[in-house]
């Protein structure tokens, strides 16, 4: 009885900790966010085009999801700090480690709006530079672009940022009306679809459509398609066989501490790779949209 006594203000320690709500601007101020990275290949040849960085709360928070910690920040008003804590993050360990190819980062559309009017696209090529890290060397991946009034504030956010060199991505991309007007608009030179499209890919007919619609979509408007969350074979063979571009994923690579520096070898004996030693290519821009390209029309037919 004693001994159960004794454990048991740990015991309750341990339980508040579980109940406390999470704090993100207890986090920031710790230093206790790390970043992990995830490899990006290209299906056609197998090598690897980058990474995207992600972040990780400390393992003691196990339900301290990405999107927690993103409801989090925005409950407790400081999703501009806490992207922009990431984000430099991502840059501080990328330059450290010697990161190769394209760096994708995370970044959403509001706080971009929210940061235009004090200079965001400063903001963000300061900290590149800051950094040590090319512009022409970094991806953005904009989220929740959908949920933006105007989205001309956004293409003026954006603008000098591509002027620089900055690759602009749609993160997951659902192939929506409301999205479809947005890639109209902002022209990208990424689309990442959403995991819902990677999901069953090679037994369901409704996803094989759109995904081979949108293959087509990215190639008449110069830009690249990106499968997300592949974790098994029969999904990277498929997306390799519809015509997409590049492919993220357990199956190709879990989230490293540090940038990943070859493929597994299951991707490779997949995709026909020789080499467990990767060569980057030029920074991961398309080329330029030809002077009349096909108009994005913001209706489904597009994706029959």
């Amino acid at each position: 009885m004693s001994e159960w006594l004794s454990r048991l203000p740990k015991w309750l320690r341990r339980s508040e900790a579980r109940q406390a709500p999470l704090r993100v601007m207890d986090l920031l101020a710790e230093r206790a966010l790390e970043p992990m990275f995830q490899p990006m290949v290209d299906l056609r040849s197998g090598v690897l085009l980058g990474q995207e960085a992600l972040v990780r709360a400390p393992r003691r928070l196990t339900d301290a999801s990405v999107e927690a910690l993103l409801e989090a920040a925005t409950r407790e008003r400081c999703l501009k700090n806490f992207e922009l804590s990431c984000l430099e993050l991502a840059l501080t360990h990328w330059s450290t480690h010697g990161g190769k190819g394209q760096l994708f980062v995370n970044f959403s559309a509001q706080s971009l709006v929210q940061l235009q009017e004090s200079d965001a696209a400063g903001m963000l090529l300061h900290l590149m530079h800051k950094h040590k890290v090319s512009p022409r060397r970094v991806g953005l991946d904009l989220a929740g672009y959908t949920r933006i009034p105007k989205i001309d504030v956004l293409l003026n956010a954006l603008a000098p940022l591509r002027e620089a060199g900055v690759s602009i991505a749609l993160d997951n991309f659902k192939a929506s009306e409301n999205s479809m007007k947005v890639w109209g608009k902002v022209l990208p030179n990424v689309v990442k679809m959403a995991p819902r499209w990677t999901h069953n890919i090679a037994v369901d007919a409704e996803n094989t459509r759109v995904v081979r619609s949108l293959v087509r979509l990215t190639r008449n408007h110069n830009a690249l398609l990106v499968a997300k969350s592949v974790e098994t074979e029969a999904e990277l063979r498929t997306m390799a066989s519809l015509g997409v571009d590049i492919a993220q994923g357990f199956f190709l690579g879990s989230p490293s501490p540090e940038p990943v520096r070859s493929l597994n070898l299951r991707a490779r004996d997949i995709l026909g790779t020789t080499t467990a030693v990767p060569s980057y290519p030029a920074p991961l821009v398309p080329p330029a949209a030809p002077l009349n390209p096909p108009v994005l029309e913001t209706r489904f037919s597009l994706l029959s």
